[in-house]
């Protein structure tokens, strides 16, 4: 019982009011009872003191009266007393020896009272006293003797010991105690009975408001119960089941939002007012390059101060406005933009920060940038010299047909280099837009490189070049390729090889096997590549002469690599200057490929198709 509170409450509330009924009820007994008693004994014996009045001092009546008066505590049990109203206490009752010493005191108690009735005139008096020394009250009634129209020659006083009255009212007190007792030993357990009905569906519905707490939201209260307990307990219910739905609610909020921060490219960092960070996502740390270890041993508040951004948070609150700005981060341009959280009153609850890393995006817009430039340029080239030549022509400013037919052939040669260049980009651009799909099949990649020396090796004599091939006579595994496209790789780097090779130069095309694939090696004896610069040659319009003076567009290069990238080869330069230039393509071998392709069957199914 000793966790039931209620229940004790109203085992304690009940012996409190039964404890407290019992004492108030013997109090106010005490206080009722005495003068009760005092009455009801004094009409008892009012009749006998009368007799007496009516025969002291007379003289036939006398004799009977005295000997009443002796043998009163004998008869009655009280004493009686008769006062002459000249002389005083004429006859008395003798006392019990333990009580002779108090004869004189009341034998002045009695002539006080005797004294007392002639003051008041009242017809009869009566009063209680309290002589500790007897232990005892004792109950005091007066009578006159004689009348009122003839006079009062003196008066009759009983003095009545209350010791019995005393002893039952004890024991009236007694009794109503021990009932009390009774009533409580019979009525403690119906009311335990009755608190644990009535605390049951309390601790039921205590238990459901446990629970909810603790985010328990499937107990339930029962709701059987009558009159108010059961209205409590489906109010709780439903309570419960609304709490239920919102925080499911929140929990889905909750877990979208972290799925959002988590999908986003940039890192997402929220503080509040005091400028402590309550969400963010990894991302942070991705944007400014650190790895997973630093990540694992920084926290993002540290992070923030080590990299001085917790300032913008801090502005963004103060001034109630946003903060966007760029900052330089080993290399990375990172875009920071801080906005506070107003609420409803205004008030702000805190910033969000918003990083991203725009290095790439800066590198393709500087790369627009050149873009445009250069192709600019180019075409400005052409376009400027064939003005010259034709206004005039149009002037007619060339007379003579020799003139004329050498600017004609000018204006042809500026045309086709502006068609090439033209054409060059279109290429360029199919090739990077992915437009066209590529199909690839397992290939020798010597017939590839026999053919492109067959067709090449006429022109690059003419040219005044040496032409050599080596490493077609070793057999190579297959390679997965397209033989077109590195057909037209080849002749992108053999065309780039003639252009800066001078005349008595060589040209070698060889081939040879790798671990990661075969390699084709179109090695020239040029004037080669500055170390600055071969980072560079893939570039787009990208020339070494930076006056844009040499032959050519400046994208088969780039042609090259993006058609490289698109296959899945790999294009390397290597140069030493004024030795000569080398590239590499690497293909991969159709066993390595076909081993992690989930459409080998395809390619099986399509080369049996063929062969039928």
């Amino acid at each position: 019982m000793k966790n039931r509170f209620f229940v004790r409450r109203i085992f304690l509330l009940l012996i409190a009011a039964i404890m407290l009924w019992t004492v108030l009820t013997a109090i106010f007994y005490s206080f009722v009872a005495n003068p009760v008693f005092n009455r009801i004994k004094a009409r008892e014996l009012l009749p006998r003191a009368h007799i007496i009045a009516e025969n002291a001092f007379n003289g036939e009546g006398m004799s009977f009266c005295v000997d009443l008066v002796e043998n009163a505590y004998e008869l009655f049990g009280n004493w009686v007393y008769i006062v002459d109203q000249d002389k005083g206490i004429d006859y008395h009752t003798p006392l019990p020896e333990p009580l002779d010493g108090l004869a004189n005191d009341l034998d002045a108690i009695v002539m006080r009272e005797h004294d007392k009735l002639f003051e008041t005139g009242d017809p009869y008096r009566i009063n209680h006293i309290n002589l500790p020394v007897a232990g005892d009250r004792f109950l005091l009634l007066t009578v006159p003797i004689g009348s009122q129209s003839e006079g009062y020659i003196g008066s009759t006083v009983f003095v009545q010991p209350m010791k019995e009255i005393t002893a039952g009212i004890q024991s009236l007190n007694f009794a109503l105690l021990s009932a009390s007792l009774i009533v409580l030993v019979i009525m403690v357990i119906p009311v335990i009975i009755a608190a644990f009905h009535i605390v049951r569906p309390i601790e039921s519905i205590r238990n459901v408001t446990l629970a909810m707490s603790q985010g328990d939201f499937s107990r339930r209260a029962d709701e059987m119960q009558e009159g108010e307990m059961g209205d409590l307990a489906r109010t709780i219910n439903k309570m419960a089941e609304d709490l239920s739905e919102s925080f499911q609610q929140l929990r889905d909020q909750t877990n979208h939002l972290e799925q959002i921060f988590t999908s986003l490219g940039e890192g997402i960092v929220a503080v509040d007012r005091h400028g402590e960070i309550t969400q963010y996502n990894d991302r942070i740390y991705t944007v400014f390059g650190l790895d997973r270890d630093y990540q694992a041993h920084t926290k993002p508040r540290n992070f923030l101060q080590e990299a001085r951004i917790d300032h913008f948070f801090t502005e963004a609150i103060h001034e109630k406005k946003s903060v966007t700005c760029v900052i330089a981060k080993d290399h990375r341009q990172i875009e920071v933009v801080i906005t506070p959280l107003i609420g409803e009153q205004q008030t702000i609850d805190g910033a969000v920060g918003l990083f991203r890393d725009i290095t790439q995006a800066e590198r393709l817009e500087q790369t627009r940038r050149d873009y445009v430039a250069n192709v600019s340029h180019e075409l400005r080239t052409p376009l400027t010299a064939m003005r010259g030549l034709l206004e005039p022509l149009v002037e007619g400013m060339v007379p003579s047909l020799k003139d004329q037919k050498r600017y004609h052939e000018i204006l042809l040669r500026e045309t086709m280099r502006l068609s090439r260049l033209i054409n060059d980009m279109l290429e360029l651009s199919r090739i990077q837009a992915d437009s066209t799909p590529v199909i690839q099949t397992a290939i020798d990649i010597n017939d590839v490189v026999r053919e492109v020396a067959n067709n090449f090796s006429g022109i690059i004599m003419d040219h005044g070049l040496h032409f050599n091939i080596e490493g077609t006579e070793t057999a190579l595994p297959l390679v997965w390729g397209n033989g077109d496209r590195i057909e037209q790789i080849l002749v992108i780097l053999l065309d780039n090889a003639m252009k800066f090779t001078p005349e008595g130069g060589r040209i070698t095309i060889r081939t040879h096997a790798q671990y990661n694939g075969a390699a084709i090696m179109v090695e020239d004896t040029g004037s080669g590549i500055e170390p600055e610069d071969l980072d560079h040659v893939f570039d787009r319009f990208y020339k070494e002469d930076k006056a844009h003076q040499e032959p050519g567009t400046g994208l088969g290069l780039s042609i090259a690599r993006e058609i490289s990238k698109q296959l899945g080869y790999e294009l390397s330069a290597q140069s030493i200057r004024d030795e000569g230039s080398s590239f590499k393509l690497l293909i991969p071998y159709a066993s390595d490929v076909t081993k992690t392709r989930p459409f080998m069957k395809d390619v099986y199914d399509s080369e049996t198709a063929d062969e039928n």
